[in-house]
């Protein structure tokens, strides 16, 4: 138990899953133990309400059978398919009144309650406008809800949570570690059991996220029961996305890299060269991360460590 003291905890958090990694940082990633643990069979990817007492009764019983520290734990929402993006410029102000300012600006960034949403927020940049600084942010809205729902499991969990983060955050950190987006935008999908997220990175930073629900169901082969009209459905979604980048951003969106749980289910080879113009590559072997376990599966909680 003493070792367990030093080493790190991710929960990543889905109505359908949780998946669940020790591990420690350094130079290497080394991940000691990953579990998944399935909470529904029933293929609902929006994650817009969190079953609170299944999720404590399966944490409550993986912490009985494992002896892992609840002193260092990260959460991690995936699946958020109502999450708010916006970037944002503001006068240059001091950083505790940052929050109050986008709280009161709020709503002509984002055209919802925001009373309704958690933001939170990245300085992107301080700009120059003559004598003048203004601040460029990237600003996220998170449902209130899930947020509180998270802050109850914790209590009732008494875990010691050093970070609640996002995934399309988390796998900006994953773009930065392994150099995508740095010469010209590219784009990251995490491709899971019952949703898939796709990112626009430029220069470590999010440009565009969406999340899309999707039907495609696994056999208990581990095989994609193929459903040509759900998967047509899938490379319609992602191609619109990248042709909707194209136009607002007036950049160039040549690649497009691959990883997740379903990674190797669905060949984004076959179609996206034609029908959105972009070279397909899969992101198979994380050289710095050292595990016995599946990197794909569990990749947004190994990613926490980066």
């Amino acid at each position: 138990m003493l070792d367990s003291l030093f080493n790190s905890l991710c929960i990543e958090l889905n109505n359908n899953y949780i998946k669940i990694v020790e591990g420690n940082k350094g130079k290497r990633i080394k991940i000691l133990k990953a579990q998944d643990i399935i909470l529904n069979s029933i293929n609902n990817g929006v994650l817009d309400v969190l079953d609170e007492n299944s999720i404590v009764n399966e944490l409550n019983k993986f912490f009985f059978e494992n002896k892992v520290s609840k002193k260092n734990v990260s959460i991690v929402l995936s699946g958020l398919t109502n999450l708010l993006v916006r970037e944002v410029t503001i006068p240059y102000i001091q950083s505790d009144k940052i929050y109050t300012m986008l709280k009161y600006e709020s709503a002509q960034y984002f055209p919802v309650n925001i009373d309704k949403y958690t933001l939170d927020y990245k300085v992107l940049e301080v700009l120059k406008d003559g004598k003048n600084k203004k601040l460029r942010l990237l600003v996220f809205a998170v449902p209130k809800n899930i947020i509180e729902q998270v802050i109850s499991i914790v209590n009732k969990l008494n875990l010691k949570v050093s970070k609640i983060d996002i995934e399309p955050n988390v796998l900006t950190k994953l773009s930065k570690r392994l150099g995508l987006g740095k010469e010209e935008s590219a784009m990251l999908l995490n491709v899971e059991r019952n949703f898939l997220t796709a990112v626009i990175i430029r220069d470590g930073i999010v440009h565009l996220t969406k999340t899309y629900p999707h039907d495609l169901n696994i056999t208990d082969e581990g095989d994609l029961d193929i459903n040509e009209y759900i998967l047509n459905e899938v490379y319609d979604n992602i191609t619109k996305l990248i042709e909707f980048y194209k136009i607002r951003e007036r950049q160039e969106l040549n690649n497009v890299f691959v990883t997740g749980e379903l990674a190797d289910k669905i060949k984004f080879e076959d179609v996206l060269p034609t029908k959105a113009g972009v070279n397909v590559n899969y992101i198979i072997n994380l050289d710095f991360v050292e595990t016995e376990f599946d990197k794909n599966k569990f990749i947004i909680p190994v990613s926490t460590f980066i």
